[in-house]
């Protein structure tokens, strides 16, 4: 697949993606449940397969309820379908933990970079050639760094993020 062919940016060398090595953050959940401007990108993304790990999944809960007061009973059934059709959900195992705070700990500035500790578990989970999809330019440029291909969505005021 193309770096075009998603609609968006790509950083690093070009690489073949399988479906689910487009990985998304809590945003990119957050945009198309709160129907955001990114909800068609997302929906994009999620008809070719992505995968989401289990602590954005609850980043994404909990911001989708204070956000959005959104009621658990109506959110629980869609996400919960997103999960058997086309959303893989990663597990937090002890290699993507270690490197996750390694992550957290080079680049994180409260100020400068505050990448939180669900995106550096994100970007530790990311496959070899993978790619993450976000509107969170923190998240972005630290996924750039770290040689990750990044997809820019539209945050909730439509701007594109940038790496």
């Amino acid at each position: 697949m193309s770096k075009s062919a998603i609609g968006a940016e790509a950083t690093g060398a070009e690489a073949t993606e399988s479906p689910a090595s487009t990985l998304i953050d809590a945003s990119a959940l957050i945009a198309l449940l709160g129907a955001e401007p990114a909800a068609e990108e997302v929906k994009g993304i999620l008809r070719r397969g992505a995968a989401m790990t289990t602590l954005n999944l609850a980043e994404a809960i909990d911001r989708l309820k204070r956000r959005y007061e959104l009621e658990m009973e109506r959110t629980r059934p869609v996400i919960e379908g997103l999960l058997v059709d086309s959303l893989t959900l990663l597990p937090l195992g002890p290699t993507q933990a270690w490197r996750a705070g390694e992550i957290r700990a080079t680049h994180y500035h409260r100020s400068r970079c505050p990448i939180s500790l669900a995106d550096a578990v994100l970007l530790a989970s990311a496959p070899a050639g993978g790619r993450i999809a976000s509107s969170d330019g923190p998240l972005l440029s630290v996924a750039a760094s770290e040689g990750i291909l990044t997809n820019p969505l539209l945050d909730s005021k439509g701007r594109r993020a940038s790496a």
